[in-house]
């Protein structure tokens, strides 16, 4: 096969492929829609808490000390936006024989931000969780705006940067929920 033809070959195979992979780009910045069980045992659904503002959903699990490291970072930034809409889920990985150490863990340590089960790892899948922590962040539109896995001690303010553009100001006014 001469030059022209493999050149040829290349840009048709381009012309396919291209429009697939912006195709899947744009699907994965949908956050997809799940509900989980709480500690108090009711089902709390991500698409319900979307008409509320944006959504941070962190994966978890009580033997990560890297996930452990980032929580008060977490609360920090729910106390600060959750009177503007914010709503911080701490999706707990918990294999079935560590889940009963998340509840005394998370009172222990007074964090107030929703913690959620995922049992069976659908959740953690759909957002490709496959190492944690996964910090995911949705704007009310239900866009993923931002991933984030694993922690370094710059997360807190780069995770805040993020969270304060979906809370735009504008003159003589707080926040509005983009």
């Amino acid at each position: 096969m001469g030059n022209g033809k493999i050149l040829l070959v290349v840009l048709l195979a381009a012309a396919l492929v291209l429009p697939l992979a912006f195709a899947a780009m744009g699907a994965e910045s949908v956050a997809p829609d799940f509900a989980l069980r709480n500690m108090d045992g009711k089902d709390v659904k991500l698409s319900q808490l979307l008409t509320h503002g944006p959504v941070i959903v962190d994966f978890w699990a009580t033997w990560c000390k890297p996930c452990i490291k980032g929580f008060p970072g977490l609360q920090q930034i729910n106390d600060k936006y959750k009177a503007q809409g914010l709503t911080v889920l701490a999706v707990s990985v918990d294999s079935p024989k560590s889940r009963e150490r998340v509840a005394p863990f998370i009172k222990s340590q007074k964090y107030t931000f929703e913690v959620l089960y995922d049992v069976d790892g659908k959740v953690a899948k759909k957002y490709s969780a496959v190492a944690i922590p996964r910090t995911v962040v949705i704007n009310s539109k239900g866009e993923i705006v931002f991933v984030s896995t694993g922690y370094r001690p710059s997360n807190e303010v780069q995770l805040d940067a993020v969270v304060k553009e979906l809370f735009p100001k504008t003159e003589g006014e707080g926040p509005v929920v983009q």
